[in-house]
């Protein structure tokens, strides 16, 4: 890299209208990084016949621990 951004000035025009764009709700120019990583994951239920063998997908759900019990 050739050149480096120089030292911003608070009192320019450019500055002041940045900062001034940056406050209030909603108004942020760039998103801001989520700093947390999800602790779940969504698990998908599979459920199985036991005469034919179909599989049959339930929708995801975010669950900590996933427990399954046998019905007779």
């Amino acid at each position: 890299m050739i050149y480096k951004a120089g030292k911003r000035r608070a009192l320019s025009i450019g500055q002041r209208r940045y900062v001034r764009k940056q406050e209030g709700y909603g108004s942020k120019r760039k998103p801001e990084q989520k700093r947390y990583a999800k602790t779940t994951k969504k698990q998908v239920i599979k459920l199985k016949c036991s005469e034919c063998g179909y599989i049959q997908h339930r929708k995801g759900l975010r669950l900590k621990k996933l427990e399954l019990t046998e019905v007779a």
